[in-house]
């Protein structure tokens, strides 16, 4: 018995010393033939080259592990580049893919995403869990517009995969960027909470130029309408977003407990939008609506018990051209269906800055133009220590109430200029916020209750933040082009 232990020990030992495959391959026949031998910590290794209509289904025979992934790389990052039908598939458990870049003349039908976390045979591995897309780039591989044709870049399925440090530019047809989609079991009822959380982590990306005439050219779209009712537990962190055109919606949350976080915009002619789904967190964010185009939304909040706080808006140009506001929490819909709207209720809106911008910086009860229903107004929405610096237009008022019957808390907010007449919202003077690094520097006493109310809906996902990280917007916390995306375009 001691024997079988030794010899069990050594061979472990001796194991753990060997050095991990590479393999070397330059077309899918080599891929599929080194794809049923790799073990945990080989490395498949795409030879140099441009490479036309290669559909890579990354599913190998055997998992990778937590500790050993199997990777797919670039020989070298950037100049593996992949055009015409081109498309990575990614299934199975602990797998990285680094390097890759798909740009130039796509020719893909509509639902063809670029890249999907599920295997391309449905048969095998199918979805894709812990697994990582990093330092990729799609770069203006895009059906046109005219196709009539719908995509994604990629499409996030599965659970607890991580896509980072990636550049997305370019798309200019039908269908969101990047997309979460929940898992719906056979015989799934919509609207229900069953589906599977994903817990994934998207994070250091540069979303870059892209442009879409109608409804469905969000940046990043987490969940649908159908599945709005799981709870997801995403979260999406220092990104950068730039010009995104038309569409009203930058990102589009459709799922419950998300958080959106560290993350910078600018110059897009959308907004942050809590489209539908509760209990989601946007704080720590800049977002900058400058562009010229009077097109430029800040955070626009749908449905019950939302947290938005500790964010800086500035030149928000949608008031002046476009009836979009710095921060809008809106009607909701009687009888709403899922596609529609619910109301705002209990949405707590706190310690946020709004800069420079047109229209009224806080909009309450605000219902959609277009929807003809009865409305509902929010019900216990507290606005508290939100600072409004300079306001442009509609009478330079900081503060609109829309739905008379919205009823809601307000105390400790200032502004600088303007008319207001609702308690909670003090006059204040513009030099008392003095710039540092290109930002007002805010100062904002903590109201314990709401500081505990924030740390207690947070709670879920093991988060505490100081005094300080709840009022004071920190300046490291907004983004250069140079924070995000792939290594190989700096």
């Amino acid at each position: 018995m001691k024997k079988s232990i030794f010899l069990l020990l050594l061979f472990l030992a001796f194991s753990s010393k060997v050095k991990a495959a590479e393999y070397f391959v330059g077309s899918i026949d080599e891929f599929k033939t080194v794809l049923a031998k790799v073990i945990p910590g080989d490395s498949i290794i795409w030879k140099d080259g441009n490479y036309i209509d290669v559909k890579i289904d990354f599913s190998p025979l055997n998992n990778g592990t937590k500790e050993h992934p199997i990777f797919l790389k670039a020989q070298t990052a950037g100049k593996v580049s992949f055009s015409g039908s081109s498309q990575l598939f990614i299934g199975g458990d602990y797998l990285v893919i680094e390097g890759l870049l798909f740009e130039g003349n796509c020719t893909l039908e509509t639902n063809q995403n670029v890249i999907d976390f599920r295997s391309k045979d449905k048969k095998i591995n199918n979805e894709a869990n812990h697994s990582r897309l990093t330092n990729c780039g799609i770069i203006n591989y895009s059906l046109t517009e005219e196709s009539g044709k719908r995509n994604y870049y990629v499409n996030l399925i599965g659970s607890n995969n991580e896509v980072d440090n990636c550049t997305f530019i370019g798309k200019i047809n039908a269908g969101p960027t990047l997309v979460v989609e929940y898992k719906q079991e056979k015989g799934y009822v919509p609207g229900s909470d069953v589906a599977p959380s994903a817990f994934h982590h998207i994070h250091h990306n540069h979303f870059g130029f892209r442009t879409y005439s109608s409804n469905g050219g969000e940046q990043i779209r987490i969940g649908t309408s159908t599945t709005s009712f799981t709870h997801g537990f995403n979260l999406v962190e220092y990104n950068y977003f730039e010009d995104e055109r038309i569409e009203a919606e930058i990102i589009s949350n459709k799922s419950w407990d998300n958080i959106y976080r560290f993350n910078t915009f600018i110059g897009n002619d959308g907004a942050m939008v809590l489209r539908h789904g509760q209990k989601c967190f946007v704080y720590g964010n800049y977002i900058n609506g400058k562009s010229g185009r009077n097109r430029s939304g800040g955070i626009r909040i749908i449905n019950p018990r939302n947290t938005v706080f500790n964010n800086y808006l500035e030149d928000i140009e949608g008031g002046k051209g476009n009836s979009k506001v710095p921060i809008s929490i809106m009607d909701g819909l009687k009888d709403s269906p899922l596609n529609g709207y619910y109301p705002a209720d209990n949405a707590l809106v706190a310690y946020n800055i709004v800069v420079n911008s047109y229209g009224p910086a806080i909009k309450l009860g605000v219902a959609n133009k277009d929807v003809s229903k009865v409305t509902i107004a929010p019900k216990n929405v507290t606005l508290i220590g939100n600072t409004i610096i300079n306001s442009i237009g509609n009478n330079d008022s900081p503060f609109e109430i829309t739905d008379v019957k919205t009823t809601f808390d307000s105390k400790e907010n200032r502004y600088t200029n303007g008319n207001t007449y609702e308690s909670g919202f003090s006059l204040a003077k513009q030099n008392d916020f003095p710039l540092q690094n290109g930002i007002f520097e805010v100062k904002t006493r903590v109201n314990a209750q709401v500081a505990n109310e924030i740390n207690y809906r947070l709670a879920i996902h093991n988060i505490k933040l100081t005094d300080s990280e709840i009022t004071e917007f920190n300046p490291n916390w907004i983004l250069k082009k140079k924070d995000v995306g792939v290594s190989w375009m700096k």
